[in-house]
Protein backbone atom coordinates (compact mmCIF):
# COMPACT_ATOMS: atom_id res chain seq x y z
CA UNK A 1 0.00 0.00 0.00
CA UNK A 2 1.58 3.33 -1.04
CA UNK A 3 2.46 5.77 1.72
CA UNK A 4 0.64 9.09 2.14
CA UNK A 5 3.92 10.88 1.40
CA UNK A 6 4.29 9.08 -1.91
CA UNK A 7 0.67 9.83 -2.78
CA UNK A 8 1.16 13.54 -2.10
CA UNK A 9 4.36 13.60 -4.14
CA UNK A 10 2.58 11.90 -7.02
CA UNK A 11 -0.22 14.45 -6.86
CA UNK A 12 2.28 17.30 -6.93
CA UNK A 13 4.22 15.73 -9.78
CA UNK A 14 1.03 15.14 -11.78
CA UNK A 15 -0.19 18.72 -11.26
CA UNK A 16 3.15 20.23 -12.25
CA UNK A 17 3.52 17.97 -15.29
CA UNK A 18 0.09 19.06 -16.52
CA UNK A 19 1.44 22.60 -16.44
CA UNK A 20 4.61 21.55 -18.25
CA UNK A 21 7.00 21.27 -15.29
CA UNK A 22 8.88 18.40 -13.73
CA UNK A 23 10.71 18.50 -10.40
CA UNK A 24 14.37 17.53 -10.32
CA UNK A 25 17.12 17.56 -7.72
CA UNK A 26 17.73 20.36 -5.22
CA UNK A 27 20.31 22.89 -6.34
CA UNK A 28 20.62 25.17 -3.29
CA UNK A 29 18.83 26.40 -0.18
CA UNK A 30 17.82 29.88 0.89
CA UNK A 31 16.96 31.20 4.34
CA UNK A 32 13.25 30.42 4.00
CA UNK A 33 13.08 28.26 0.94
CA UNK A 34 14.46 25.30 -0.93
CA UNK A 35 15.47 25.90 -4.50
CA UNK A 36 14.90 22.92 -6.78
CA UNK A 37 16.20 22.05 -10.21
CA UNK A 38 13.52 21.22 -12.75
CA UNK A 39 13.97 18.92 -15.69
CA UNK A 40 11.54 17.90 -18.42
CA UNK A 41 13.83 15.24 -19.81
CA UNK A 42 16.38 17.70 -21.20
CA UNK A 43 20.00 18.09 -20.18
CA UNK A 44 20.37 19.92 -16.88
CA UNK A 45 22.13 23.25 -16.54
CA UNK A 46 22.73 25.86 -13.89
CA UNK A 47 20.07 28.51 -13.41
CA UNK A 48 19.71 31.66 -11.36
CA UNK A 49 17.14 32.99 -8.97
CA UNK A 50 18.82 34.65 -5.99
CA UNK A 51 20.55 31.27 -5.48
CA UNK A 52 21.53 29.28 -8.59
CA UNK A 53 18.78 26.98 -9.84
CA UNK A 54 17.27 25.54 -13.00
CA UNK A 55 13.89 24.66 -14.49
CA UNK A 56 12.34 23.77 -17.83
CA UNK A 57 8.88 24.73 -19.02
CA UNK A 58 7.29 22.84 -21.92
CA UNK A 59 4.40 24.55 -23.71
CA UNK A 60 1.54 22.93 -25.64
CA UNK A 61 3.30 23.76 -28.89
CA UNK A 62 6.21 21.57 -27.84
CA UNK A 63 8.54 24.53 -27.31
CA UNK A 64 10.66 24.15 -24.17
CA UNK A 65 12.53 26.93 -22.41
CA UNK A 66 14.57 27.21 -19.26
CA UNK A 67 12.82 28.83 -16.31
CA UNK A 68 13.45 29.11 -12.57
CA UNK A 69 11.48 28.03 -9.55
CA UNK A 70 11.42 28.93 -5.87
CA UNK A 71 9.95 26.26 -3.61
CA UNK A 72 8.59 27.32 -0.21
CA UNK A 73 7.55 24.68 2.32
CA UNK A 74 5.18 26.20 4.86
CA UNK A 75 5.85 23.34 7.25
CA UNK A 76 9.54 24.17 7.63
CA UNK A 77 9.38 27.96 7.27
CA UNK A 78 9.03 30.20 10.30
CA UNK A 79 5.53 31.17 11.38
CA UNK A 80 6.31 34.86 10.85
CA UNK A 81 7.36 34.18 7.29
CA UNK A 82 4.30 32.05 6.53
CA UNK A 83 1.80 34.49 8.02
CA UNK A 84 3.43 37.80 7.09
CA UNK A 85 6.11 37.76 4.44
CA UNK A 86 4.97 34.99 2.10
CA UNK A 87 1.44 36.42 1.53
CA UNK A 88 2.98 39.82 0.79
CA UNK A 89 5.46 38.33 -1.65
CA UNK A 90 2.81 36.37 -3.54
CA UNK A 91 0.47 39.38 -3.68
CA UNK A 92 3.19 41.69 -4.95
CA UNK A 93 4.77 39.44 -7.57
CA UNK A 94 1.31 38.79 -9.03
CA UNK A 95 0.84 42.56 -9.36
CA UNK A 96 4.01 43.61 -11.16
CA UNK A 97 5.46 43.33 -14.65
CA UNK A 98 8.47 45.33 -15.82
CA UNK A 99 11.33 44.73 -18.30
CA UNK A 100 13.87 44.91 -15.47
CA UNK A 101 12.06 42.79 -12.89
CA UNK A 102 12.12 38.98 -13.07
CA UNK A 103 8.82 37.94 -14.62
CA UNK A 104 6.43 35.62 -12.78
CA UNK A 105 5.20 32.69 -14.87
CA UNK A 106 3.08 30.67 -12.49
CA UNK A 107 2.35 29.92 -8.83
CA UNK A 108 1.28 26.44 -7.75
CA UNK A 109 0.16 26.18 -4.11
CA UNK A 110 -0.66 22.69 -2.88
CA UNK A 111 -0.12 20.40 0.11
CA UNK A 112 1.57 23.10 2.15
CA UNK A 113 4.16 23.96 -0.49
CA UNK A 114 4.31 26.92 -2.86
CA UNK A 115 6.06 26.59 -6.24
CA UNK A 116 6.91 29.98 -7.76
CA UNK A 117 7.95 29.72 -11.42
CA UNK A 118 9.80 32.64 -13.01
CA UNK A 119 11.81 33.58 -16.06
CA UNK A 120 15.44 32.52 -15.86
CA UNK A 121 18.42 34.88 -15.97
CA UNK A 122 21.40 32.77 -17.01
CA UNK A 123 24.36 35.13 -16.61
CA UNK A 124 24.59 35.10 -12.81
CA UNK A 125 24.09 37.95 -10.39
CA UNK A 126 25.67 41.39 -10.34
CA UNK A 127 27.94 40.57 -7.41
CA UNK A 128 29.49 37.63 -9.28
CA UNK A 129 29.87 39.80 -12.37
CA UNK A 130 31.76 42.49 -10.43
CA UNK A 131 33.91 39.96 -8.56
CA UNK A 132 34.98 38.47 -11.89
CA UNK A 133 35.65 41.76 -13.67
CA UNK A 134 36.41 44.32 -10.99
CA UNK A 135 34.98 47.85 -11.01
CA UNK A 136 32.76 48.55 -13.98
CA UNK A 137 33.48 51.28 -16.51
CA UNK A 138 31.36 54.28 -15.70
CA UNK A 139 29.45 53.93 -18.97
CA UNK A 140 28.37 50.39 -18.07
CA UNK A 141 27.55 51.35 -14.48
CA UNK A 142 25.39 54.17 -15.85
CA UNK A 143 23.65 51.76 -18.23
CA UNK A 144 22.86 49.35 -15.41
CA UNK A 145 21.84 52.12 -13.01
CA UNK A 146 19.25 53.43 -15.48
CA UNK A 147 17.64 50.00 -15.64
CA UNK A 148 17.59 49.62 -11.86
CA UNK A 149 16.18 53.10 -11.29
CA UNK A 150 13.49 52.42 -13.90
CA UNK A 151 12.45 49.23 -12.11
CA UNK A 152 12.46 50.77 -8.63
CA UNK A 153 10.58 53.84 -9.85
CA UNK A 154 7.96 51.50 -11.29
CA UNK A 155 7.63 49.66 -7.98
CA UNK A 156 7.36 52.91 -6.04
CA UNK A 157 4.69 54.20 -8.43
CA UNK A 158 2.63 51.18 -7.31
CA UNK A 159 3.46 51.91 -3.66
CA UNK A 160 5.65 48.82 -3.43
CA UNK A 161 9.04 48.75 -1.72
CA UNK A 162 11.54 45.95 -2.32
CA UNK A 163 13.50 46.37 0.95
CA UNK A 164 16.28 43.97 -0.03
CA UNK A 165 18.03 45.58 -2.98
CA UNK A 166 21.58 44.27 -3.22
CA UNK A 167 23.94 43.01 -5.90
CA UNK A 168 22.98 39.39 -5.17
CA UNK A 169 19.33 40.19 -5.96
CA UNK A 170 20.15 41.79 -9.31
CA UNK A 171 20.46 39.22 -12.10
CA UNK A 172 21.95 39.46 -15.58
CA UNK A 173 19.83 38.08 -18.41
CA UNK A 174 22.55 39.22 -20.80
CA UNK A 175 25.61 41.39 -20.28
CA UNK A 176 23.44 44.35 -21.24
CA UNK A 177 20.24 43.65 -19.32
CA UNK A 178 19.57 43.42 -15.59
CA UNK A 179 16.52 42.25 -13.64
CA UNK A 180 15.63 42.64 -9.97
CA UNK A 181 14.57 39.48 -8.15
CA UNK A 182 13.64 38.13 -4.69
CA UNK A 183 10.61 39.94 -3.28
CA UNK A 184 10.65 38.04 0.01
CA UNK A 185 10.89 41.26 2.04
CA UNK A 186 8.81 43.46 -0.28
CA UNK A 187 5.77 45.23 1.10
CA UNK A 188 2.99 47.63 0.18
CA UNK A 189 3.70 51.19 1.32
CA UNK A 190 0.08 52.21 1.95
CA UNK A 191 -2.76 50.60 3.86
CA UNK A 192 -6.26 49.91 2.53
CA UNK A 193 -7.29 53.46 3.42
CA UNK A 194 -4.43 54.93 1.37
CA UNK A 195 -2.40 56.03 4.38
CA UNK A 196 1.37 55.81 4.10
CA UNK A 197 2.88 53.02 6.20
CA UNK A 198 6.25 53.28 7.90
CA UNK A 199 8.21 50.04 8.31
CA UNK A 200 9.73 48.86 11.57
CA UNK A 201 11.11 45.48 10.47
CA UNK A 202 14.87 45.00 10.03
CA UNK A 203 14.94 43.62 6.48
CA UNK A 204 17.58 42.86 3.95
CA UNK A 205 21.36 42.85 4.38
CA UNK A 206 23.17 45.03 6.89
CA UNK A 207 25.76 46.13 4.32
CA UNK A 208 22.99 47.82 2.29
CA UNK A 209 20.91 49.03 5.26
CA UNK A 210 20.15 52.72 5.79
CA UNK A 211 20.94 54.39 9.15
CA UNK A 212 17.36 54.33 10.37
CA UNK A 213 17.25 50.55 9.94
CA UNK A 214 20.42 50.15 12.01
CA UNK A 215 18.98 52.52 14.62
CA UNK A 216 15.81 50.46 14.85
CA UNK A 217 13.49 53.40 14.17
CA UNK A 218 10.41 53.36 11.89
CA UNK A 219 11.48 54.17 8.34
CA UNK A 220 10.14 55.09 4.93
CA UNK A 221 10.64 51.86 2.93
CA UNK A 222 10.96 53.74 -0.36
CA UNK A 223 13.85 55.76 1.04
CA UNK A 224 15.45 52.51 2.15
CA UNK A 225 15.34 51.34 -1.48
CA UNK A 226 16.98 54.60 -2.58
CA UNK A 227 19.78 54.14 -0.04
CA UNK A 228 20.37 50.56 -1.16
CA UNK A 229 20.53 51.67 -4.79
CA UNK A 230 23.27 54.11 -3.82
CA UNK A 231 25.21 51.24 -2.25
CA UNK A 232 24.79 49.16 -5.41
CA UNK A 233 26.06 52.03 -7.58
CA UNK A 234 29.08 52.49 -5.31
CA UNK A 235 29.89 48.78 -5.59
CA UNK A 236 29.57 48.87 -9.38
CA UNK A 237 32.02 51.77 -9.58
CA UNK A 238 34.58 50.55 -7.03
CA UNK A 239 34.11 46.78 -6.59
CA UNK A 240 34.17 47.42 -2.82
CA UNK A 241 31.51 47.90 -0.15
CA UNK A 242 30.75 51.48 0.92
CA UNK A 243 30.71 50.52 4.62
CA UNK A 244 32.29 47.79 6.75
CA UNK A 245 29.40 45.87 8.31
CA UNK A 246 31.53 43.85 10.73
CA UNK A 247 30.95 46.49 13.44
CA UNK A 248 27.45 47.96 13.37
CA UNK A 249 28.20 50.84 15.74
CA UNK A 250 31.12 52.05 13.65
CA UNK A 251 29.16 51.47 10.45
CA UNK A 252 26.27 53.60 11.73
CA UNK A 253 28.66 56.35 12.83
CA UNK A 254 30.30 56.40 9.40
CA UNK A 255 26.90 56.53 7.72
CA UNK A 256 25.69 59.44 9.84
CA UNK A 257 28.96 61.31 9.27
CA UNK A 258 28.91 60.49 5.54
CA UNK A 259 32.33 58.88 5.76
CA UNK A 260 32.35 57.27 2.33
CA UNK A 261 35.63 57.24 0.47
CA UNK A 262 36.38 56.31 -3.11
CA UNK A 263 39.66 54.37 -3.59
CA UNK A 264 42.40 56.49 -5.15
CA UNK A 265 44.51 53.87 -6.87
CA UNK A 266 44.24 51.77 -10.02
CA UNK A 267 40.94 51.33 -11.80
CA UNK A 268 39.07 52.47 -8.70
CA UNK A 269 40.33 56.06 -9.14
CA UNK A 270 38.67 56.57 -12.53
CA UNK A 271 35.26 57.49 -11.11
CA UNK A 272 34.24 60.95 -12.26
CA UNK A 273 33.28 63.73 -9.89
CA UNK A 274 29.68 63.69 -11.11
CA UNK A 275 29.34 59.96 -10.39
CA UNK A 276 30.78 60.44 -6.91
CA UNK A 277 28.37 63.28 -6.21
CA UNK A 278 25.45 61.13 -7.33
CA UNK A 279 26.43 58.37 -4.91
CA UNK A 280 27.05 60.75 -2.03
Amino acid sequence: MPSLKLTVENQVSYTLQRKGYRLGRNMAEGSYCKVKMFDNGLNSAICVFDILQLAYKTYDSGYTKKVACKVVNRGTASQEFVSKFLPRELSIIRSIRHPHIVNLLDIVDMHGTVYIFMDLCEKGDLLEFIRDRGPLPESRARHYARQLVSAVDYLHSLDISHRDLKCENILLCTRERLKITDFGFARWCRDDAGRRILSDTFCGSAAYAAPEILQGTPYNPKMYDAWSLGCVLYIMLTATMPFDDTNMKIMLKNQLNRCVNFPRQGDYSRTSGSAKRLVL
